[in-house]
């Protein structure tokens, strides 16, 4: 396919958003480069920029300079995840909600690469809790967490939020990802790193992965991905109660959590602060 009939291409790609299939056929004709692996596996908790996770991976800059299409995983039970057969080749899996024993337990092909998304179980609860609360999403356990949640207080709602989510397996999956490495293990991730600082959060993961753009096609990668271009037009930190992109930055538990809430948070969890590494932020 020649550049002339590659320029136009995606010019029309760029008018007429409907023509997927081309799309996909323009993307495979530039791959620039392939990483030397079979998969990658992105993991994680929920609430912890996922869906910006699998944007970026699935960003046409990043298919060309790897070579990698996304494989969803859109499964939200953190307790009940098995896997059967491996995933698809040339995949980034993602976003594998799952703890660091069902990690273990799937069928890999190698050479892979792997890393999990660690944040603040307490900015967690908090993200979980106004998802929960406004989300209009009829997937469970949604639907039963708006009408409890809208029954409570905004404190009651945390406590509730927090019992669930150890329900859940959230603080259980998150402590043993901490708990359970060892020298071959995939790397850690925070979110706080990547609210901080987006670029230089993406460059050191696309170290680890082994991603090598040209820094222009990583900067104009970046742009594309900003928490602005996500939230439909906010700042970070910028608060939509509504949204899913909510308010983009770490820390901000203590906005909500009172001395109650706190005490309750540290009865279910126990020293998981001290074991995530949270315990004087």
């Amino acid at each position: 396919m020649g550049s002339g009939v590659l320029t136009k291409l995606k010019r029309e790609i760029a008018r007429h958003k409907s023509l997927a299939p081309l799309y996909r056929l323009y993307k495979r004709s530039k791959i620039v480069r392939w990483l030397p692996y079979d998969n990658l596996f992105h993991c994680c908790t929920q609430k912890t920029a996922s869906q910006w996770f699998r944007a970026v991976f699935n960003d046409p800059a990043f298919y060309a300079y790897t070579g990698f299409e996304i494989e969803p995983y859109r499964e939200l039970g953190l307790r009940q995840a098995t896997f059967d057969r491996p995933f698809p080749k040339r995949k980034v899996v993602t976003a594998l909600y799952i703890s660091h024993p069902t990690f273990l337990s799937i069928t890999k092909p190698y050479p892979y690469k792997a890393f999990f998304v660690l944040r603040d179980p307490r900015d967690t609860v908090v993200s979980w809790y106004f998802h929960g609360k406004n989300s209009d999403s009829q997937i469970p356990p949604m639907p039963e967490l708006r009408r409890e949640l809208n029954q409570l207080s905004l404190h009651a709602g945390l406590k509730y939020m927090i019992d669930r989510l150890e329900e859940f397996g959230s603080f259980e999956a998150q402590r043993s990802w901490i708990l359970e490495q060892d020298a071959d293990a995939p790397k850690i991730f925070r979110y706080e790193d990547l609210s901080r600082d987006n670029p230089g959060f993406l460059k050191l993961l696309f170290q680890y992965l082994g991603v090598d753009m040209p820094e222009s096609e990583f900067t104009a990668l970046v742009q594309r991905h900003t928490f602005k271009k996500h939230s439909g037009g906010r700042e970070q930190g910028q608060e939509d109660q509504y949204a899913h992109s909510r308010k983009g930055i770490a820390g901000d538990w203590e906005n909500y959590f009172d001395a109650g809430v706190l005490e309750h948070f540290r009865s279910v969890t126990g020293d998981t602060l001290e074991i995530l590494g949270y315990a004087d932020q």
